[in-house]
């Protein structure tokens, strides 16, 4: 795909962490650690703030053990609205996010600051340790990462793509051709009962990304009309066309798995 080159100014880049939470006062506080704890390098951290999507546990408790961050508090509007308005707050020139109850490595953010220099790249991803609920591995070795907590985008690119529903609309860069991927496992991401996802209830999750690959192919059809700098007419039409297809995909095996389960 077609790529274009920007010219950047600054030859350290600003990043901000941003923390969504909703109810996970029993992690938050090593998200919080994780993100203030980052060890330095050729970057600048503008800020580590936290977008708290109503929660009524103890975490505004929590935040008020830290002095360097800052809180931005809504009702409770679910993980899309939390996700964008995270974006939308951000002032950095790039996003780390970061859901509450996983936690960055110290050196998540010296390890990819080189690419963050690179004008030619918009998103960056990278690997992830999995733990359990009490921190201990849940799998051996680690894994190639894509969720939340493992994608670090340039600001001003992904917001073209706001409002967003879920971390898969931020791989639309990759898919313009200015994506990289590391292997080194930077953050622990952390699998528990009180997970969002419901991959139990049968078809439930294959249902639910077909949805979100439902909005990113209308969302690429819109910008269609007026392209961002990182993307043609012609990428953005291919790649719509591509996401149409995966959520047909998931139509398709949510069917077979709700039919399955109810013959069972």
């Amino acid at each position: 795909m077609t790529m274009t080159r920007y010219v950047t100014d600054n030859p350290t880049p600003t990043v901000s962490i941003v923390i969504l939470n909703h109810n996970y006062d029993q992690y938050v506080a090593e998200a919080i650690e994780s993100a203030l704890g980052q060890e330095p390098g050729a970057y600048d951290l503008a800020e580590v703030v936290v977008v708290d999507d109503g929660s009524t546990d103890d975490s505004h408790r929590i935040y008020g053990r830290y002095e360097d961050l800052r809180v931005v508090r809504s009702d409770h509007y679910g993980f899309a609205a939390t996700l964008t308005r995270g974006i939308r707050e951000a002032h950095g020139e790039w996003v780390a996010l970061l859901d509450a109850d996983d936690a960055f490595q110290p050196n998540k953010l010296p390890t990819i600051a080189p690419l963050m220099n690179d004008p030619r790249v918009s998103l960056i991803q990278h690997g992830e340790y999995v733990v359990g609920a009490d921190g201990a591995a849940y799998v051996e070795g680690y894994h190639p990462g894509g969720a939340t907590s493992t994608l670090v985008a340039r600001v001003r690119d992904v917001r073209a793509l706001l409002p967003i529903s879920n971390e898969l609309f931020l791989h639309v860069l990759a898919d313009a051709g200015r994506g990289r991927v590391i292997g080194d496992p930077l953050t622990r991401y952390r699998v528990h009962a009180q997970s969002m996802t419901d991959r139990t209830t049968p078809g439930a999750f294959a249902d639910y990304m077909a949805q979100v690959c439902e909005g990113i192919s209308t969302r690429l059809d819109q910008l269609v009309l007026d392209p961002p700098p990182w993307a043609t007419q012609r990428d953005l039409f291919a790649c719509s066309q591509t996401y149409r297809d995966r959520a047909t995909v998931y139509r398709r095996d949510a069917d077979h798995q709700i039919n399955v389960g109810s013959i069972r």
